[in-house]
C-alpha cells in the first residue's frame, strides 16, 4: 500500500529501566537455550551425528515457535503473561542442563527440545511485552533487547573455546555460564512489573489468513532465514570450511554474536541513514558476506565474510517485527503468536536445508542456499511504490495510522 507520507523518520528513543534491563536479561538467557551452535562441531565429533541430526538440534526452537504461535495463546491467557514468563525462563535453565548431562543425541536433542521451547514462548511474550511498554518506541527497545545478548553469545563462545582449547569439556562451562545468567535476571527482574495482556480469541493462524497480516509475515520468515541458518552452523563452518582448530571456531564464534549486538544497538541511526532502503541494503550485505564465506581463500578472508553477514542480517528481523506491529490491527500477545510463528517456519527450515545440503555437497556450497534467499530479499524488500507526492513510504519504521 502506498502512501504519502513525510521523510522517514528516526525511530523514537527508548528509556532503559527495570522491565527493559529483565527483557534484556531474559534474552541472554534465551541465547543459553539457543547456543548449541557453539557445540555442534563438538556434538557431531562426540556422537558422530549425521547433518541432518546435528541440524535438528538448532530446529527444535523453530519447532516450539510453531507450538507456540498455534497454541500459545491459550496457555498465556490461562496462566498469565507474568506467570508464563518466569516459568519459561525456568524451563530454559532444565533443558540446557539436560543438554549438557547428554551422552547420545536423544538425551542432548531432547535437551534442546525444552530449552528450544521455552525459547519460543519467550520469543511469543517479548514483542508483545516491549510494544506494551515503550509505545512508539518498540522498535528502538526491541532491537536493544535483541542486540544486548550477543554479550551473552560473545561469553558462550570463549568460555566453550576456552575449554577445549584446555583440553576440557564444553559442558560444564555452558551450564555454569547458563546458570549465572539465570541468577542475575532472577535478581534484577523479581521486581520488575511485566504488563498485562488478555489475548484475544483470534488465532494466529487467522490472522495470518489476513489479506493485511500476509505481507509482514512473510517478511519476517525471509528475515529469520536470512540470519538463523548462519547463526546455527557458523561455528561448525569455521571448523570444518574455514579449518580452525575446535576451540579456535568456538572462539570465533564470538563474532557473530558481537557484531550482532553492536549493529542493532546503532539500528536507530542505521535506519535515519538507509530510511526506507534499510531492508534491501541488509539483504544485500547478507548476499555479499556469504560469497565471500563460500570464496574465502583463508580463514580471516571466511570471517570477514561472516562479520558482513552479521551486520547485513543485524536489521532484519527487528524492522520486521515493527512492521507487523505497525500494519496489523490485533493486540500485542496475538501479534506475539504470528511473530513465533513466522519464526518457527524459518528456524525449522533453515538450518536443517543447511544440514541436508551439508550432507549432499559438502557445508560449503550449502551456504550458497543462503545466498540465494538474500538475494531474493534484496528485490522482495525494496521501498515500494511512491505516493502522491513521490514519497516511499516508510518500510520497518514505527508508524501509526
Amino acid at each position: 500500500m502506498a502512501v504519502a507520507s513525510a521523510p522517514v523518520p528516526e525511530p523514537t528513543s527508548f528509556r532503559w529501566d527495570r522491565l527493559t534491563v529483565t527483557c534484556a536479561l531474559s534474552f541472554c538467557l534465551l541465547v543459553s537455550g539457543l547456543s548449541v551452535g557453539a557445540v555442534l562441531g563438538e556434538l557431531r565429533d562426540e556422537l558422530g551425528l549425521s547433518g541432518v541430526v546435528a541440524a535438528a538440534h538448532g530446529s527444535t526452537f523453530g519447532l516450539g515457535l510453531v507450538m507456540m504461535g498455534l497454541f500459545g495463546l491459550r496457555l498465556v491467557a490461562r496462566v498469565g503473561r507474568p506467570a508464563a514468563f518466569w516459568g519459561t525462563c525456568v524451563m530454559i535453565v532444565v533443558g540446557v542442563a539436560v543438554l549438557c548431562a547428554g551422552q547420545s543425541w536423544p538425551v542432548t536433542l531432547g535437551g534442546t527440545a525444552i530449552a528450544g521451547t521455552a525459547c519460543a514462548m519467550l520469543v511469543l511474550l517479548m514483542p508483545g511485552i516491549v510494544a506494551d511498554h515503550h509505545g512508539p518506541a518498540r522498535v528502538g527497545a526491541f532491537a536493544a533487547i535483541n542486540g544486548v545478548p550477543g554479550l551473552a553469545g560473545v561469553s558462550y563462545s570463549l568460555a566453550v573455546g576456552a575449554a577445549l582449547g584446555a583440553g576440557l569439556s564444553w559442558r560444564w562451562p555452558y551450564l555454569a555460564l547458563t546458570l549465572f545468567i539465570a541468577g542475575v535476571l532472577a535478581a534484577v527482574g523479581v521486581r520488575a512489573a511485566i504488563p498485562t495482556s488478555a489475548p484475544s480469541p483470534v488465532s494466529a493462524l487467522a490472522l495470518v489468513r489476513r489479506s493485511a497480516t500476509r505481507r509482514p509475515f512473510l517478511d519476517a520468515v525471509h528475515a529469520v532465514l536470512a540470519e538463523f541458518p548462519l547463526g546455527v552452523w557458523s561455528v561448525t563452518f569455521l571448523k570444518e570450511v574455514g579449518g580452525s582448530s575446535s576451540g579456535g571456531a568456538a572462539a570465533l564464534g564470538a563474532v557473530w554474536g558481537l557484531c550482532l549486538m553492536v549493529a542493532r544497538l546503532l539500528l536507530p541511526r542505521y535506519v535515519a541513514l538507509t530510511g526506507a532502503w534499510a531492508r534491501s541494503i541488509g539483504f544485500a550485505a547478507v548476499t555479499l558476506g556469504t560469497v565471500v564465506m563460500w570464496l574465502g581463500p583463508s580463514l580471516a578472508v571466511r570471517i570477514a565474510g561472516l562479520v558482513i553477514v552479521a551486520f547485513g542480517c543485524s536489521p532484519l528481523y527487528p524492522l520486521a517485527v515493527d512492521r507487523l506491529y505497525a500494519r496489523v490491527d490485533a493486540d500485542s500477545v496475538a501479534l506475539g503468536a504470528v511473530t513465533a510463528l513466522a519464526s518457527g517456519v524459518a528456524i525449522i527450515s533453515g538450518p536443517l536445508l543447511l544440514g541436508v545440503l551439508a550432507d549432499a555437497i559438502g557445508l560449503r556450497d550449502a551456504v550458497l542456499a543462503v545466498t540465494a534467499l538474500a538475494a531474493l530479499g534484496v528485490y522482495t524488500s525494496r521501498p515500494e511504490r511512491a505516493g502522491p507526492e513521490g514519497i516511499d513510504e516508510p518500510v520497518g519504521v514505527a508508524s501509526h495510522r
